[in-house]
C-alpha cells in the first residue's frame, strides 16, 4: 500500500475537479460549434441555391438534401470539437474567472505540481479544493447556443429560400426572346412524366428503362437553357432506348406467328386476341391471366393447353428463341403437372397408400404447374417491357420533334401546305385542260356550237378553260359542248372546226380592251376570278392538336402493331416534303 503525501493527495483531487471543468467546457463548447456548422451548412444550401437560380435548376433540387447538408455540418463541427483536449493550466485559469476564485486554483495547481510541503502551500490547496468543490459547472459554464450564430443561419435560410422561390428575370427574358428553351423544358417535364409513369419492381427490363429515362429526362432539364444541348441529349436517350429495343420486332413477329395456334383452344383465346389487337399491354395482361388460371385447370386440360403451346412454340422458334422457350418451358411444365395429377388415383388404389402417394404426386403437380405460370409470366413481362420501350420511344420521337420545330431543324408546315397547294394547282389545271379537251372532242349540241378538241394545249390557260383558237370546250363533265368564239386565231394550227354562231357586235358597248367575254359587254368587277394568291397559314394555327394527331394512334392499341412502323414513316415523309 503506497502512501501519498498531503500535497500529492490535494493535487490529484485538484486535477479531478479540473477534469469535470473540462467537461462542462467541451459541453458548451460543442453547442456553440453547432451552430456555428449550422449557419456553415445554411451558407453552403445557399451557395447551392443561388448556383441552381442562375442555372434555372432550382425545381431539380431535393429538399431533403437542402435540409440534410446544414444538420450532418452542424453534427460534423459540434462531433468534432469534443476531441479537442485540454490543458490544466488552461482549464483553472477558465474556471478561476468563471467561478470568480481568484486564482486560487492557478495557484493550487502550480504549488501541487511543485511538490510543495509546507503548511502555508498545503492550507492553499485544500482551500482551492474546498471551493472547486462547491462550484456548480453548469452555472459556470451554462450549456447554450450562441444566438449570433443562429441568427445568421436563420437570415441565410430565409434568403436561400427567397432566391429559390424568386424567378430570374434574365432567365425569363431568355425564355421570351427564345421560345424553343420554354418548348425544352416543356418537353423534359413530359419525358419525366414518362419516367414516372413505368411501373416500378414489375421487371428488371422496365427499373432499367425507367432509370434511363429518368437520367435522361433530369440531363435535359438540366440543358434546356441551351436547346441545342437538351436536343443532343433527347437524340442520345432515343439511341440508347432504341438499342434496348432491339428485340422486340421479334418479338412481336413471333406473336404475331402464334396467335393462329393459341386460337384453337378456349384457354388461350383470349391471349390470341390480345395479340391480334397488336397492344403489348393487352397482351402482357393476358398472358399473366393465362399464368393466373393454370393451377386451376383439370388435368385434362392441362394436357390440351400443353400440346396448343407447344404447337404455338414450333411456330415461334423462327422469329424469337425467347419466346419459343417460354412456350415451349410451360407446354412442358403442364405436361409434368398433368401427368402428376392424373396418375396417382389408378397407380396406388390397389395397395393402400393412395392418400400418401397423392399427397406427394399432388405436391409435384402443384410445383409443375408453378413452373409453368413462371414460365409464362416471363412472357407477360417481355410484353410488358417492349410495351413499356414502345411507349416511351414514341414520346421521344414526340418530344424530338416538337423541339426539332422549334429550332428549326425541320421545313415548316406551311411551307409545305404551300408546295402541296401549288402541286395541287397545277394537277387541277392539268387535270382540267385534259377534261376539256376530252368534253371538246366528245361532245356537240345540236346548234354546231362545239369544236373539236384535238387543238394543242399550249393555247389554254392554267385554269383548265381549253381556249384555243376559234373553238373552246368547257372542260365540264357535263359534255355539254358550249362555248364562244375569240374572234379566232390566223396562225393556229388547226381552224377546221365549224365557225361560232354567235352575231358579230358593232355597238360602241362592246369591249374593246379584250378584257371581257364576247358575249358581254364589259367585265363585271364582282364576278371576276379569284386571284391566285399563295398566303396560308399552318394547320396548327387553326386547329392546335394537329401535330399531334400523326402520332397518337401509336401511343394507343388501335392500330396493329404491324403496321405502327408503316404509320409513323408516312407521318415522317410529310414532315420531310
Amino acid at each position: 500500500m503506497t502512501m501519498l503525501s498531503p500535497a500529492a493527495t490535494y493535487h490529484a483531487e485538484l486535477r479531478q475537479q479540473l477534469e469535470t471543468v473540462g467537461r462542462a467546457i467541451s459541453l458548451q463548447r460543442g453547442l456553440t460549434w453547432l451552430a456555428r456548422g449550422l449557419a456553415a451548412g445554411t451558407i453552403i444550401v445557399l451557395g447551392l441555391i443561388v448556383w441552381a437560380w442562375t442555372h434555372d435548376a432550382v425545381s431539380g433540387l431535393s429538399i431533403p438534401l437542402l435540409v440534410a447538408i446544414p444538420v450532418f455540418a452542424a453534427i460534423a463541427v459540434a462531433i468534432g470539437s469534443l476531441f479537442i483536449r485540454h490543458n490544466s493550466p488552461e482549464l483553472a485559469r477558465r474556471i478561476d474567472r468563471a467561478a470568480g476564485l481568484q486564482e486560487r486554483s492557478t495557484t493550487a495547481l502550480e504549488l501541487g505540481r511543485r511538490g510543495e510541503e509546507f503548511p502555508l502551500a498545503l492550507a492553499q490547496m485544500r482551500d482551492a479544493v474546498e471551493h472547486l468543490r462547491r462550484v456548480d459547472m453548469l452555472d459556470a459554464f451554462p450549456p447554450r447556443l450562441p444566438r449570433k450564430e443562429l441568427l445568421a443561419a436563420f437570415f441565410v435560410g430565409v434568403i436561400a429560400a427567397i432566391v429559390a422561390l424568386s424567378p430570374n428575370p434574365w432567365l425569363l427574358q431568355a425564355r421570351a426572346s427564345n421560345p424553343s428553351i420554354t418548348i425544352a423544358r416543356e418537353q423534359a417535364e413530359r419525358v419525366q412524366r414518362v419516367a414516372d409513369s413505368l411501373p416500378q419492381n414489375e421487371s428488371p427490363d422496365i427499373d432499367a428503362l425507367r432509370q434511363l429515362v429518368s437520367q435522361g429526362a433530369q440531363t435535359m432539364q438540366a440543358r434546356s437553357n441551351e436547346p441545342d444541348a437538351a436536343l443532343n441529349a433527347l437524340q442520345d436517350l432515343e439511341e440508347q432506348v432504341q438499342q434496348m429495343s432491339a428485340g422486340d420486332d421479334q418479338l412481336a413477329a413471333a406473336l404475331a406467328a402464334v396467335a393462329s395456334a393459341l386460337s384453337g383452344n378456349q384457354n388461350t383465346q383470349a391471349l390470341s386476341d390480345a395479340i391480334n389487337t397488336g397492344d403489348m399491354r393487352q397482351v402482357s395482361q393476358a398472358a399473366s391471366d393465362l399464368a393466373k388460371s393454370m393451377a386451376n385447370l383439370s388435368p385434362q386440360d392441362r394436357q390440351q393447353l400443353a400440346q396448343v403451346l407447344r404447337d404455338a412454340a414450333s411456330k415461334a422458334g423462327s422469329e424469337s428463341q425467347g419466346v419459343a422457350s417460354n412456350l415451349s418451358a410451360a407446354a412442358d411444365a403442364l405436361q409434368a403437372s398433368a401427368a402428376a395429377a392424373g396418375d396417382p388415383s389408378q397407380a396406388n388404389q390397389a395397395n393402400g397408400q393412395q392418400a400418401d402417394a397423392s399427397g406427394a404426386q399432388g405436391a409435384q403437380s402443384a410445383q409443375a404447374a408453378q413452373a409453368a405460370s413462371d414460365a409464362m409470366n416471363q412472357l407477360s413481362q417481355s410484353a410488358a417491357a417492349a410495351d413499356a420501350r414502345q411507349r416511351t420511344a414514341s414520346q421521344l420521337e414526340s418530344s424530338r420533334n416538337a423541339l426539332e420545330r422549334a429550332l428549326g431543324r425541320t421545313q415548316s408546315r406551311s411551307g409545305n401546305n404551300n408546295t402541296s397547294g401549288s402541286s395541287a394547282n397545277r394537277s387541277s389545271s392539268s387535270s382540267q385542260a385534259s377534261n376539256g379537251d376530252q368534253s371538246g372532242s366528245q361532245s356537240q349540241d345540236s346548234t354546231g356550237q362545239s369544236q373539236s378538241g384535238d387543238q394543242p394545249s399550249g393555247g389554254g390557260d392554267q385554269n383548265g378553260a381549253g381556249q384555243q383558237g376559234d373553238q373552246s370546250g368547257t372542260g365540264n363533265d357535263t359534255g355539254t359542248g358550249g362555248g364562244y368564239s375569240t374572234g379566232g386565231d390566223p396562225q393556229s394550227l388547226n381552224n377546221n372546226g365549224s365557225p361560232s354562231q354567235l352575231d358579230a357586235v358593232t355597238d360602241p358597248q362592246q369591249d374593246q380592251s379584250g378584257g371581257a367575254a364576247p358575249d358581254v359587254s364589259s367585265t363585271n368587277p364582282y364576278t371576276s376570278d379569284a386571284g391566285s394568291g399563295s398566303a396560308q397559314t399552318a394547320p396548327e394555327s387553326v386547329q392546335p392538336s394537329y401535330s399531334n394527331k400523326p402520332t397518337q394512334g401509336n401511343d394507343s392499341g388501335s392500330i396493329p402493331l404491324g403496321l405502327r412502323d408503316l404509320v409513323k414513316d408516312y407521318f415522317s415523309s410529310l414532315d420531310q416534303k
